[in-house]
């Protein structure tokens, strides 16, 4: 996991054996930084009270959380990323 700013928007980039993702990096329940949590094969765990996001789509896995992270397009471009803003919240 790797936290980057982008466009002023605290970014979290993810590399799951699925490929790299890009999320928000505050949690929807208590606003803690998700990059000081840990991420477990695609399970993105908060380190405040363990809520457990998808990386790959931004849904909530488990509580207390009950709003998903918003999701940003992301490319790799001649080996550098790139993130898309948008709020792609829990999409599929």
């Amino acid at each position: 996991m790797k936290a980057c700013n982008v466009g002023g928007r605290d970014v979290l980039i993810c590399h799951t054996r699925d490929g790299l993702f890009a999320l928000d990096n505050t949690c929807t329940h208590a606003s803690a930084r998700m990059s000081e949590g840990r991420l477990r094969g695609y399970r993105l765990i908060c380190p405040l009270h363990g809520a457990s996001f998808d990386a790959r789509t931004g849904k909530v896995l488990g509580a207390p959380a009950i709003r998903p992270l918003a999701c940003h397009q992301l490319r790799v471009l001649d080996g550098m990323v790139e993130v898309q803003l948008g709020d792609f919240a829990g999409a599929t």
